[in-house]
């Protein structure tokens, strides 16, 4: 069959004419009407209303809405002076794919929204949090029935989040069980043998945070947990060690800080040791620990020469932080053995130095201030529990007081500290109680004799809480380091929050 080619001549083409063919012609339609009439043929995609559309991101509307908070708002604020891979980045993808970190995450993001923006809270959503806690912790407790090898990190994480929602709470007894519960997750990890290869950043951090956790329960009447991997190794006494950034330096003032708790907290508070042979054992460790407390200033001295971003110091609080824990720890284990509260006079400089570093750390965060993730709440005490044990056990008048000042104005809750308004009003009060005598002394003299000392101001909560008035027990030695305690109990009231 001889094909004719089409001389595109309208209406007619003149080779059908000549042919006696019929033409089909062409039509007067425009390009454009013939796309739309060609687009016409196809169904349309349906309408689809933005509560029914296709979604990457798992959960429910509510969810997404504070997971999405929680990563642009939350996160930020909890993070802390250092930079954290595990509330950055690892957090937010684990939350995408587990259901126990996403409704703990959601949880956490509610309750966050709740005590700290209620205007942008449209209401119900402590009821939400509440809800979301109880789907977590249903999870929670199947994974723990029978945890994979990869589940660990999810298991901790959640944990994690559980601290931090009870913190907001304030319910302090369920921060402590949980802190506990993930200490006991990283001793089965351990005694289990699993992930002994695998130690990336996130694995170490979250390690690392539940150590530094783990220094709150002997503060808040619980046992220390004393967690040592066996991947870790003990530098000689004399062995100064190296840190190549921040982050290993925080690590091993963490290590350090709950070495030293080790040796303080079996002491006991009438500071007696049941023999010779356990006060010489007591002694070389004291010992020890001074040296790898030193050692440590000597390295982070060496790594602040550097410039700061090369060791990953992103925020300038970052190293005061890391100064007043050293000062006031020092001070601390130097200190331990003493049957007498005078012993902390030597150590005028050093409380000295943490007040300094922790009034920079106030200077700064009022220059950095963010309003769109207001730094008022943080996961881990960096400032808080150093300077009220700075107030309480510094007997230079005017040091103390400011020691007192930075308790008052600080803007941030720390975990179980809170903002230090309830450690401020005790402070107050020991200072008053010590200086009763010496009020017609000039302030700078009003340094308390032994015997008007406080040694122990000791506060306990009730049913997992603190009363308001809180109940101190004050504990004084009027006849000496050798003589029986004279107690009483006065109480303090809290104020307002800010």
């Amino acid at each position: 069959m001889r094909h004719v080619r089409c001389g595109e001549e309208k209406p007619n083409c003149v080779q059908c004419i000549k042919t006696g063919r019929k033409c089909d012609g062409y039509s007067n339609q425009s390009q454009k009407e013939l796309r739309e009439k060609a687009t016409d043929t196809y169904p349309a995609w349906p309408t689809v209303s933005p509560d029914n559309r296709l979604v990457l991101i798992p959960g429910s509307r509510e969810e997404r809405k504070y997971i999405h908070t929680f990563c642009t708002q939350t996160s930020p604020a909890l993070s802390g002076f250092f930079a954290s891979e595990v509330w950055n980045r690892f957090l937010p993808q684990l939350s995408h794919r587990e259901p126990t970190v996403r409704h703990a995450v959601s949880a956490v993001s509610a309750m966050y929204e709740q005590q700290y923006h209620p205007n942008a809270s449209q209401g119900g959503s402590d009821g939400f949090a509440l809800q979301q806690y109880t789907k977590a912790i249903q999870k929670f407790r199947q994974q723990l029935v029978n945890p994979r090898d990869s589940d660990y990190d999810c298991l901790l994480v959640t944990c994690l989040l559980f601290v931090c929602l009870e913190m907001l709470r304030s319910s302090h007894a369920s921060v402590l069980d949980h802190i506990q519960g993930g200490m006991q997750i990283l001793l089965r990890q351990q005694d289990e043998k699993t992930n002994q290869l695998k130690r990336d950043t996130i694995d170490q951090e979250l390690r690392q945070s539940f150590r530094r956790l783990s220094i709150q329960l002997p503060l808040f009447g619980r046992s220390l947990i004393l967690f040592h991997p066996q991947t870790e190794t003990a530098l000689a006494p004399e062995q100064i060690p190296i840190f190549d950034n921040i982050a290993q330096a925080r690590d091993s003032m963490t290590i350090l800080m709950n070495r030293g708790l080790g040796l303080i907290r079996p002491i006991g508070i009438d500071r007696i040791l049941p023999s010779e042979e356990v006060n010489q054992q007591q002694m070389h460790e004291q010992r020890i620990l001074a040296q790898a407390f030193y050692n440590w200033n000597v390295a982070f001295t060496t790594m602040m020469q550097k410039p700061a971003k090369s060791v990953g110091i992103l925020d300038s609080r970052a190293p005061l932080a890391l100064q007043i824990n050293y000062f006031v720890s020092i001070t601390w284990i130097l200190s331990c053995l003493s049957r007498d509260e005078s012993v902390y006079d030597q150590h005028f400089a050093s409380f000295e130095a943490s007040v300094d570093a922790a009034e920079k750390i106030l200077a700064l965060s009022a220059q950095t201030a963010n309003p769109s993730t207001p730094e008022i709440f943080s996961l881990d005490a960096e400032v808080v529990p150093a300077i009220y044990l700075t107030a309480m056990r510094c007997r230079e008048p005017n040091i103390r007081r400011r020691a007192i000042a930075v308790l008052s104005n600080y803007p941030t809750k720390e975990g179980l500290w809170g903002q230090g308004e309830r450690q401020y009003q005790i402070a107050k009060l020991i200072l008053e109680i010590e200086e009763r005598h010496y009020q017609h002394l000039p302030v700078q003299e009003r340094i308390p004799r032994d015997l008007h000392r406080v040694y122990e101001a000791l506060i306990f909560p009730t049913k997992g809480t603190y009363l308001d008035p809180c109940p101190v027990t004050i504990m004084m030695k009027p006849h000496g380091p050798q003589g029986p305690w004279a107690t009483r109990v006065e109480c303090v009231e809290l104020p307002k929050l800010k």
